[in-house]
């Protein structure tokens, strides 16, 4: 009590100063972050990592003691990422070291994404959208869709470069000018299936050699009378008139004469030619009639002068044969023409009587740009396309060729072949809603991989497609347009694109063939396409006890009962087959042609249904050791093992490999063993995550039971990125989040999460 003043504040300072000498004083200029980092999270640091990445050592190029403060690690975010996950994923430390206690590796990775990686789940960013091209998926789709013909310019485009896993992503899509030449080859090969200028030519009805009926026989596409004999067809005369018959034939001579032809209609005759054309190679003859009567008829073509010579001295005119290569029919060649395909009508429309050719383009032009550029087109643009007519007017071309010359500039024009994603006007720079127009292409391209329909045009011109976006998206869905989504986005995310060129080799898997193959492909996809129509949980796809095969894969699984090419749901109670870990597709496409891969199946697992994208492998990682000549030949597992004992591989492989040789029954090609080089298949393993197993089924329960959540985020990761065409990014975890949450956590379901992404930020606005 008798201290003085002085004596207490001297008092006060001293034990101040204690406290900051026991716990640490602020820097100068530190945040709190950095204050947080130097007193809670360094030392963690310290204790379990600064022996490899502190203290003077950096292995692997890491050292964790050179980021002294929160602005330094932001700037090397790409790093801090590969930290992060190193410690979500567990691993880091090594598996023989000394690991964080969860409460610790839990406080290290909120500290990171606080720090290093923040965001606003109030505010997401939706991030920046390279304008995409159309792939050639999408190209060929939407021409389909705009043109109505169904042409086939896959073949003349060239291949996409993919990124993320999908190839509609904006970053990879360039456009080179053998890009651009491809496009305006196939722009033109479907216009010329779309579009007939001029008179519309008689209907024509042709018959193959080989479909006639009556004497002689089939060789190839021919057939062929070596007697004398006759042979026909059935034909539809739509109304009375005149009607032209042509014959493509050629024969064989002898006696130095040719064979003789004679036509018939009904058995009457009409007309006959002297076949003179020799070797197969054929000559077409012609004849025109009038008929009375429309309905059937039957047209023939009869051979009577049949000689066999066998003692000509010339090999060549010994057999005197005719060949019938086929039989057409034109017609009726008088009254009015036919009418032009439907797909130029709904093209160039019903021209009004009067209309000047300047007028009737415009409007075509107009009607037309609408849907081929998915908004409404800008004066510039059409007074562009207009300058086709008078190009062809000093050529001597009618108004129907400049249109068409018009469409084909379009198709390969800049705002066709690039998704525009505008916004809606007057928005401040930032975050932009996009238009509603631009909305509707979003929404068609992502579910049906083409151009939106009528539908989808009317409400975004009405500027009511937001408020009708749910059914909307039920109505698309129930779509058959939607089996575009399974086809790409499912053909993509599990791979069953690369099916066609899996090749295991058939000394080791002699069961195995291409239709195999497809049967597995078709199997998967029309789970997937089972679990979107029913709006099944997501789960099903790996807790499903039923499955889509036919005769085939069910003979490969050793399910009986099944029969026919047709497949049909076969329950898979009481099989090891349950969901796509018993698949064909998942276990072949994970396997190497002559065995299986622990490591390619554990690592599909992790980063496609889990969400835990291992690192990729150090450089040259050694090849696994098949035994030596001493009669040494261990199992798979065994090499495995020996191969993990290598420090640089383990951390890694204790990720991967219980995964993959849980799955060991499976052979390279998904069929069931119960040996590996003669030796018993173990299939127990340990999770990084603790959780014990015996066999591929136990290990799918605990992912069913214990993972969902990382399985529904793999899901909606993937989800987002195809949707957007873009990779996703730190600042998209508040989205993803959003996405799992609202599509019903544990129960999701594919239509709830498809409606989530379709709803969320960076699929509504744009950067």
């Amino acid at each position: 009590m008798g201290f003085t003043a002085r004596q207490a504040l001297f008092n006060l300072a001293l034990w101040h100063g204690l406290i900051l000498m026991l716990h640490g004083s602020a820097r100068a200029g530190e945040t709190e972050l950095d204050h947080r980092y130097h007193q809670e999270i360094q030392p963690i640091f310290e204790n379990y990592c600064y022996d490899c990445h502190g203290d003077g050592l950096k292995k692997g190029e890491l050292a964790l003691d050179r980021f002294d403060d929160v602005p330094s690690m932001i700037a090397n975010r790409d790093i801090w990422k590969r930290i992060r996950d190193h410690i979500d994923f567990r691993l880091m430390p090594p598996p023989k070291e000394v690991a964080p206690k969860p409460d610790e590796r839990k406080k290290l990775l909120n500290w990171i994404d606080n720090a290093i990686f923040p965001v606003d789940p109030n505010n997401p960013d939706p991030g920046h959208v390279t304008i995409r091209r159309l792939n050639k998926v999408e190209y060929q789709n939407t021409l389909r869709d705009l043109l109505g013909v169904d042409a086939n310019v896959s073949e003349i485009l060239p291949e996409d470069d993919t990124g993320y896993g999908f190839d509609n992503i904006g970053d990879v899509l360039t456009l080179s000018p053998v890009h651009l030449e491809r496009y305006l080859d196939a722009a033109q090969l479907a216009l010329e299936q779309a579009i007939h200028i001029g008179p519309m030519p008689p209907p024509v009805v042709t018959v193959a050699g080989n479909q006639l009926a009556g004497d002689g026989y089939s060789d190839d596409a021919l057939r062929v009378l070596s007697q004398d004999g006759e042979t026909s067809s059935k034909f539809t005369f739509s109304r009375p008139g005149r009607y032209r018959v042509e014959v493509t034939a050629s024969g064989d001579w002898s006696a130095n004469q040719p064979p003789k032809c004679d036509l018939l209609l009904n058995g009457k005759p009409l007309t006959s030619w002297e076949v003179k054309n020799q070797n197969k190679s054929p000559q077409t003859y012609t004849h025109e009639f009038i008929t009375t009567e429309s309905g059937l008829h039957t047209i023939s073509a009869a051979f009577h002068n049949d000689l066999w010579d066998p003692q000509n001295p010339d090999p060549a005119q010994r057999d005197r044969n005719l060949y019938l290569h086929q039989i057409s029919l034109i017609g009726p060649l008088d009254g009015p023409a036919p009418e032009k395909p439907g797909s130029h009508r709904s093209i160039y429309g019903q021209r009004p009587t009067g209309q000047s050719d300047a007028d009737y383009m415009n409007t075509v032009l107009r009607n037309f740009a609408k849907r081929a550029l998915r908004r409404p087109p800008t004066e510039e643009e059409i007074q562009r396309y207009l300058s086709f007519w008078p190009h062809a007017q000093a050529h001597g071309e009618s108004v129907d060729y400049a249109i068409r010359q018009a469409l084909a500039a379009m198709l390969v024009s800049p705002s066709f072949l690039f998704r525009e994603e505008t916004p809606v006007p007057g928005q401040p720079s930032g975050k932009q809603l996009i238009s509603e127009h631009a909305l509707a292409s979003r929404l068609s391209y992502f579910l049906w991989s083409s151009m939106p329909d009528e539908a989808l045009f009317a409400l975004a011109d009405a500027g009511k497609l937001r408020a009708n976006l749910k059914s909307e998206v039920t109505r698309m869905i129930a779509s058959r347009k939607s089996e575009a989504l399974i086809k790409n986005f499912v053909g993509q995310w599990l791979q069953l694109r690369d099916m066609p060129g899996i090749a295991p080799n058939p000394k080791f898997f002699p069961a195995f063939n291409e239709k195999t193959a497809s049967a597995m492909r078709t199997e998967t996809e029309m789970l997937v396409s089972h679990i979107l129509k029913n709006d099944l949980p997501l789960i099903t796809l790996l807790d499903a006890d039923f499955t889509f095969i036919n005769e085939r894969l069910a003979k490969f699984y050793n399910i009986p009962g099944v029969e026919g090419k047709d497949f049909r749901r076969v329950s898979l109670i009481g099989t090891p087959r349950r969901g796509l870990l018993g698949q064909g597709s998942f276990l072949t496409l994970t396997s190497y042609p002559n065995r299986t891969s622990p490591v390619l199946r554990g690592k599909f697992v992790l980063e496609n249904l889990l969400d835990t994208p291992p690192p990729p492998p150090p450089p040259n990682v050694p090849q696994l050791t098949a035994g030596n000549k001493h009669g040494d030949h261990p199992s798979l597992r065994e090499q495995m093992e020996r191969h993990r004992d290598d420090p640089a591989c383990s951390s890694c492989h204790a990720l991967m490999d219980p995964i993959g040789f849980a799955l060991e029954h499976f052979d390279g090609t998904g069929a069931w063993r119960d040996q590996d080089r003669g030796k018993p298949i173990l299939t127990a393993g340990t999770l990084v995550t603790g959780q014990s197993f015996t066999d591929a089924e136990s290990l799918r329960q605990i992912i069913v039971r214990d993972h969902r959540p990382e399985f529904h985020r793999a899901i909606a990761t993937k989800l987002l990125t195809y949707a957007l065409g873009r990779g996703l990014d730190w600042y998209d975890r508040p989205t993803v989040d959003s996405i799992v949450l609202r599509s019903g956590a544990d129960q999701a379901r594919l239509t709830s999460m498809l409606l989530a992404v379709i709803e969320s930020v960076p699929f509504q606005y744009r950067r």
